[in-house]
């Protein structure tokens, strides 16, 4: 059994318990999965030091034939600048999401004709009680991805610090894509957004779309790891 493979399905589907025992609708878990994304660039910020300063090729092959990288000092120098680069436009891009995603009780209750005050904050309110938990769950999922796959695994070795600046809106296009698709329908359908069938329905789907992404970056970034360790992972 793939180890990071089943803590991925493990705190998806312990989302769609929260769900529906806390009665939530889709807006809710639309909150749980920004902040995952959140989560997500905090461990790239870890993934970059990793690779700038222990990878073989931490700035690519093309780069290193005009940039020295020998020194320890030259590493860190780096390192320090691109992962100072990713952090400065990646907290830019959750901020304009978290912003968009606050505000989107009152854009889908215009849309299905509703009265639209005072919905992000009671959509902030009930998501409050359960985010902890659902966070909490995405952070030891992505944490164990992390030191099995990216550290125990050596998926370092294949990355680049060029590469993994870029890679996390790779890494959520598809489930953006996803979870968008869901906004249009409840747009459309009045008072579906505010289901729970509808919150676990497309909780199921983001866990799909998730899986086959991280079982595609497992075939090409896990062969630097040994044949035992790739069928553990």
């Amino acid at each position: 059994m793939r180890l990071g493979f089943a803590a991925l399905v493990a705190a998806n589907l312990l989302i769609a318990l929260q769900a529906v025992l806390r009665d939530w609708g889709y807006y809710e878990t639309l909150l749980i999965y920004w902040l995952e994304a959140v989560v997500i660039g905090g461990y790239n910020v870890l993934r970059l030091f990793v690779v700038g300063l222990f990878g073989e090729q931490p700035f690519g092959a093309w780069i290193s034939r005009w940039v020295g990288f020998s020194s320890w000092g030259s590493r860190l120098f780096y390192t320090v600048l691109g992962t100072g680069f990713f952090a400065f436009q990646f907290t830019g891009f959750a901020l304009g999401v978290g912003l968009f995603v606050t505000t989107l009780p009152t854009w889908l209750a215009r849309a299905g004709g509703a009265e639209s005050s005072g919905h992000a904050l009671e959509g902030l309110r009930a998501v409050g009680p359960g985010v902890a938990f659902g966070i909490g769950v995405l952070v030891l999922s992505h944490g164990f991805s992390f030191v099995r796959n990216f550290l125990l695994g050596r998926e370092y070795v294949r990355r680049s610090v060029v590469g993994l600046i870029f890679w996390p809106y790779a890494r959520m296009a598809l489930v953006a894509f996803v979870l968008g698709l869901g906004l249009a329908a409840a747009s459309l359908q009045p008072g579906l957004g505010s289901t729970t069938v509808f919150a676990v329905v497309m909780v199921l789907v983001k866990l799909a779309v998730d899986a086959m992404t991280h079982l595609w970056e497992r075939r090409v970034f896990g062969r630097a790891a040994t044949p035992a360790q790739q069928g553990e992972t």
